[in-house]
């Protein structure tokens, strides 16, 4: 899978700049396994930089959901994070990047989801079931998903980092598995693109849906609602 995303021109080394270390299991869970935990521990400076980033992330939510997002600066998130401004840029890009800082967690959930699907699965049902299986990640932080849904509603650099960073992110995601199930070359059959892009569509329906209900709508239902009618398309044609 790696191959293809490289192929279609996504830099596979640079999605796991943001996700945090794996905490080690506790000293009496240890010891009921009786063995050493076969992880290492992170370093000191790797888990400072966690609690940094984590730290600038978490600021940023509350300010862009208290001020707005083109109220708040990145000066007003370093400072509540007590780091510089210097410190804020070498964890994120941009101020849309605080926004989406645990995109990368979600990214991995589901290309770990796209290939833990079941082998006689349809290519449609892989999709649909892989992504309305991250219900519990979206449910975890349900007041952040609806955050970034109202801003990207909002604002038009928030909606343009959405489009060209996290869903770009989902859809290179989709188009691999999907041309790994299928086995073709991506880059010579549509298929996987096709499906990918109409994917995404049903998500950003579901999301202005979820938006406009402001929450109280469940985001995964609508979600897989949307994605239902995907396969009903071809339909049209008849």
């Amino acid at each position: 899978m790696a191959d293809i995303l490289v192929a279609l021109g996504y830099d596979v080394d640079m999605t796991a700049v943001s996700v945090p270390p794996v905490e080690r299991p506790s000293a009496d869970r240890l010891s009921r396994d009786n063995g050493a935990d076969p992880r290492p521990e992170p370093s000191r400076r790797s888990r400072k930089k966690s609690r940094t980033y984590a730290a600038l992330a978490e600021a940023g939510a509350e300010l862009f959901a208290s001020r707005g997002f083109d109220e708040t600066t990145t000066n007003d998130i370093a400072e509540a994070a007590d780091v510089s401004q210097r410190t804020l840029f070498r964890h994120f890009a941009s101020k849309e990047a605080v926004l989406y800082g645990d995109m990368d967690e979600v990214i991995f959930a589901l290309r770990d989801a796209l290939a833990g699907r079941p082998p006689g699965e349809s290519v449609l049902s892989v999709v649909h079931n892989a992504i309305t299986s991250l219900a519990p990640n979206f449910e975890e932080h349900r007041e952040l998903r609806l955050l970034q849904a109202r801003l990207a509603a909002s604002y038009p650099s928030v909606s343009a980092h959405s489009r060209a960073t996290v869903q770009f992110a989902w859809e290179r995601e989709i188009i691999a598995a999907v041309a790994a199930r299928l086995d073709v070359d991506p880059l010579v059959d549509p298929r996987p693109e096709i499906i990918a892009g109409a994917t995404m569509s049903a998500v950003r329906v579901a999301t202005r849906q979820w938006t406009v209900s402001r929450g109280a709508d469940d985001y995964m239902t609508l979600i897989s609602a949307a994605l239902s009618s995907v396969p009903k398309i071809g339909e049209l044609a008849a």
